[in-house]
């Protein structure tokens, strides 16, 4: 396992810059949806789009924050599929590891807000076309030049083809040296495997996981249990409490940061947001408590519109969060 500190692995080797001028390499294995949202304090019949899925979420994040972001997934033929494409192509997003199955249809979600504000989802993934990512898509260049590879826990829970894809190329990631990100993202509704989840998160090299995900997966309440339950403590993990502060142990030293007031409207897709933030300012050689200020200004800022990762801050916006807020102007000293 290669562990992350300023740039360097764990032995003290500097870690390629493969982004140029400084930018990381960030690639991301898993499922992109379609959202379908509908808000009944809209007009009759008013539908929004919008641009999802965990490990796509992640990449368009790390491309707006000014890395060199590469996804690994599959959509259909179709016109969700090609929306998807469009989006991340126009977000800055590297796909040329991105298939397109002829007979496999794109997964959508539907996101529902009621007249309280509140969201339900509801998806449609199964035999979706990034369901069937299977061992053959693993076995590519994809590797190539990254920074570091970013699983989620929903690659490992939508399909067994999937989780085997997932597996196998983080296996070949340890292999060459390049750093692996997990994020837990459990999901009860895909029954996952709870000790694949937490095998996965002890052999990662950072971690990312909400106060929901520690509870579901390890009965822990902080983050300092969550490095206990995984007996890894020299690794990086960061957790989310929803508005609330979210906190980051590297190694023995912990930080916390509280999110910038936002009026928001959305939350979902927040946590990728604030891990593809964190990635790409991490691995463009920026200190665990730095990368933690742009991650946790670029999930809240996330906050404020619809669409989920049609609402992502550019790094323009961080950047201007970040030096308007005096704490964490204190965090960046």
């Amino acid at each position: 396992m290669t562990t992350i500190r300023d740039g360097k692995s764990q032995d003290g080797t500097q870690l390629p810059d493969s982004g140029g001028a400084g930018a990381a390499v960030v690639g991301a294995i898993g499922e992109g949806l379609l959202e379908v949202s509908l808000d009944p304090t809209l007009a009759e019949a008013s539908l929004g789009r919008g641009f999802g899925g965990d490990a796509a979420n992640v990449a368009v994040m790390a491309a707006k924050a000014g890395a060199r972001a590469r996804l690994l997934t599959r959509v259909g033929d179709d016109t969700a599929g090609r929306m998807l494409l469009e989006f991340w192509r126009g977000a800055g997003v590297d796909l040329s590891a991105v298939e397109v199955d002829p007979d496999a249809a794109t997964g959508l979600y539907v996101n529902e807000r009621d007249e309280l504000g509140a969201h339900r989802f509801s998806y449609h993934r199964m035999g979706s076309a990034a369901s069937l990512l299977a061992r053959r898509h693993a076995a590519g260049p994809f590797l190539r030049g990254l920074d570091v590879l970013h699983v989620t826990g929903i690659t490992l829970s939508i399909s067994a083809s999937a989780s085997e894809a997932a597996e196998l190329l983080a296996e070949r990631a340890r292999h060459v040296g390049v750093p692996v990100s997990f994020s837990v993202n459990y999901r009860a509704a895909l029954n996952p495997d709870r000790e694949q989840l937490a095998t996965f998160a002890r052999a990662s090299d950072l971690v990312f996981l909400s106060v929901e995900d520690a509870h579901a997966l390890f009965g822990a309440e902080h983050v300092e249990d969550v490095a206990a339950a995984l007996g890894m403590p020299a690794m990086e993990i960061v957790m989310t409490h929803g508005a609330g502060p979210a906190t980051l142990l590297s190694g023995r030293e912990l930080h916390t940061l509280a999110p910038p007031r936002v009026e928001a409207i959305d939350a979902a897709g927040a946590g990728d947001a604030l891990a593809g933030a964190y990635l790409a300012a991490r691995f463009s050689g920026a200190e665990p408590r730095r990368a933690l200020a742009h991650g946790v200004v670029a999930g809240a800022l996330s906050c404020r519109g619809t669409g989920c990762a049609r609402s992502y801050p550019s790094a323009t916006e961080v950047t201007t969060a970040l030096l308007s807020l005096g704490e964490v102007e204190t965090v960046l000293t």
